[in-house]
């Protein structure tokens, strides 16, 4: 078929109206007019509809990024985890505060409860008077003198009370108490003096089978007595201290009878008592 002798087809109206070229020129005019301008402008006199479309944005390639935009936010740290993490450090705290303590502590009652006891000696020994009548009566004066060393280099020892028993054959012959809180610095002694004197109130002897015993040895030149010794001491270190309750014997003090006297002297044996 000629495609120059076709006759064109006319396009029919709807409806039977017929659609004039003004038509097209209009529409077509607006549509330019809506993209070029990226929107619609309004009506004077009525507001914007917000339905209508917003305007167009074109992205161009070469332009540099915008470093504008703001920063990212921190990830969310949840308060159960912060705060167990306060609690572990706490704890973490508490027992290195309870380690250093105990071991302060511990090295404080190794310096106290590890304090060696006293060493106890008798200095001298001497006998006044010494008579025994018909065997029957006992008269003397005796004195003795005890050295109380403290060996500690880490705490002091304070004597509360102590007591002196002169003892002969196992036989307590009378009881002394001396010193009232005295205190031995470190590595140093002090002197406990007593005095027995018989007869006395405490006890008689008279007729007693000890005098008789004692009157043998007077015989034989020779005179064994021995002091019993209750020592109440205090461990001081600092401001921990510890009490405790020494006893000792110091036996086989040896009194001889020179030259025929009636009175015995001692033979100077300065031997360490014995804890007991």
């Amino acid at each position: 078929m000629n495609m120059a002798n076709h006759k064109k087809e006319e396009v029919k109206p709807v409806l039977g109206y017929q659609r004039s070229e003004n038509f097209y020129q209009t529409d077509h005019n607006n549509y330019q007019q809506f993209h070029h301008a990226g929107y619609a402008q309004p009506c004077p006199g009525y507001p914007a509809n917000p339905n209508e479309a917003q305007p167009f944005h074109y992205y161009d390639y070469n332009q540099q990024p915008n470093n504008n935009y703001p920063a990212r936010p921190l990830p969310y740290v949840s308060p159960e985890v912060s705060q167990g993490f306060s609690f572990a450090r706490v704890m973490l705290c508490l027992m290195v505060f309870l380690i250093l303590f105990a071991s302060l502590m511990s090295m404080v009652a190794w310096s106290v409860f590890s304090s060696e006891w006293p060493t106890i000696k008798v200095e001298s020994f001497v006998v006044r008077s010494f008579e025994i009548s018909n065997g029957s009566l006992l008269k003397a004066n005796l004195e003795t003198k005890v050295s109380v060393k403290n060996t500690n280099h880490r705490s002091s020892i304070v004597i509360l009370q102590a007591e002196t028993t002169l003892v002969y054959k196992y036989v307590v012959l009378d009881t002394t108490s001396s010193v009232d809180h005295l205190e031995i610095a470190k590595e140093s002694s002090v002197m406990l003096l007593d005095a027995f004197a018989f007869p006395n109130s405490k006890r008689s002897f008279t007729g007693d089978s000890v005098l008789n015993e004692m009157a043998k040895d007077q015989g034989r030149g020779h005179i064994l007595f021995g002091l019993k010794i209750d020592v109440q001491v205090m461990f001081k270190s600092g401001v921990c201290s510890k009490r405790n309750k020494i006893r000792v014997y110091c036996e086989k003090i040896k009194l001889n009878f020179q030259n025929g006297s009636t009175i015995p002297a001692w033979d100077g044996s300065k031997t360490e008592c014995i804890n007991g």
